[in-house]
């Protein structure tokens, strides 16, 4: 998620960041974006003109190593809904070409959720953000995890069947900033991970184009050191959170942290300008109520939570609105709990007294 001017958005493993503008050169000049590391944007720096041949413009699948994402399924295919009803394609879906009818095999297995006869997607892809603009919506829906980029030159684009998102709505964007993880389609059969892409004139579906005629001309940002025995690790799942301030006590909560009602996914609590406190999550669609009690100070005092949760996830902790900031990553409900462990073993909360790495055995 990106709010201000100087912010940073990071695609890969750490290392230094690279500014969108830098980037963009390269893509320029080589016709592929590369990323030593991370990727990262400046929303402020990358002008928006209208989708044509241009570096304002990027694939929104990165290349992996030396495996370019294409389009697997374009224009005009024919769909058969569940009621039975034949509809048409109307965009593009996006994966990686194997290079053999042996290739990659044995890692994507044809009929698996990663792979079928000649495409295949690994785990932990990002979906990017096609160019600058402002997020519309970024929602669960029964296709999966949504996200709609309206463009300040009217256009709009759609990604779709992502399994969490990195965005949420009413966040600025740049070029190649990473949306979401490519997963299936809930609704159909096989569950096949890839991104389903869609470009819209005038930003509403009623100007949906084929996309495949831009999407050839972009340019490609591309992870240089991608091998497929490390494809769980393309993009680490904690890689995007960006922290926020919540405002002052009896303040309004912001509009982003309101909007992650009725959503599941995990919370990170940080001191401003310090050490990170808490992680959290909901897995009950009660994102926004489980993050905010940390905040109703009122509760502490009263002992209101008292004998009712586990010690390490007492949400009796509360801490002064004003002196915290928070991340947030929305995810399905099945995902929360594991991925809530995986933050704490990785980042180590001062708070959270359960899930923390054992201690090493003192030599003495």
């Amino acid at each position: 998620m990106s709010t201000g001017r100087d912010s940073l958005v990071l695609l890969a493993f750490g290392g230094r960041a690279v500014p969108a503008a830098a980037l963009l050169d390269r893509a320029r000049n080589n016709g592929t974006a590369r990323i030593a590391g991370s990727a990262a944007a400046d929303a402020s720096a990358v002008p928006v003109i209208a989708p044509a041949p241009t570096t304002t413009w990027v694939f929104p699948v990165p290349t992996l190593g030396d495996r370019r994402a294409q389009i697997s399924d374009g224009w005009g295919s024919p769909r058969t809904l569940p009621d039975g009803t034949r509809i048409a394609h109307l965009g593009a879906d996006i994966m990686f070409r194997r290079r053999s009818a042996r290739d990659l095999i044995a890692v994507y297995r044809p009929g698996t959720v990663n792979g079928e006869r000649w495409y295949f997607m690994p785990d932990n892809v990002p979906a990017l953000a096609a160019s600058a603009g402002v997020v519309k919506f970024a929602k669960s829906t029964p296709v999966g995890f949504t996200v709609i980029v309206q463009h300040p030159t009217g256009w709009a684009t759609y990604y779709t069947h992502m399994t969490s998102l990195t965005v949420s709505t009413g966040d600025t964007v740049a070029a190649g900033q990473p949306i979401g993880i490519i997963g299936g389609n809930p609704a159909d059969g096989v569950h096949l991970k890839h991104l389903h892409f869609e470009l819209w004139k005038h930003g509403t579906r009623a100007g949906v184009v084929d996309p495949m005629p831009y999407l050839v001309a972009w340019p490609h940002v591309a992870i240089p050191d991608w091998t497929p025995d490390a494809s769980t690790a393309v993009m680490p799942r904690n890689a995007r959170f960006v922290y926020r301030p919540v405002g002052d006590r009896g303040e309004l909560y912001p509009e982003w942290l309101r909007r992650l009602r009725g959503s599941s996914g995990v919370y990170i609590i940080r001191e401003r300008g310090g050490p990170i406190a808490y992680v959290g999550e909901s897995s009950a669609n009660r994102l926004y109520e489980t993050l905010t009690r940390h905040f109703q100070e009122w509760r502490r005092y009263k002992g209101f939570w008292r004998g009712q949760y586990a010690e390490g996830h007492d949400p009796g902790l509360t801490y002064d609105r004003a002196s915290v900031e928070v991340a947030v990553k929305v995810t399905a409900p099945e995902e929360a709990i594991d991925e809530e462990a995986r933050l704490i073993r990785r980042l180590r909360p001062r708070d959270n007294l359960l899930g923390q790495p054992e201690l090493e055995e003192a030599p003495f």
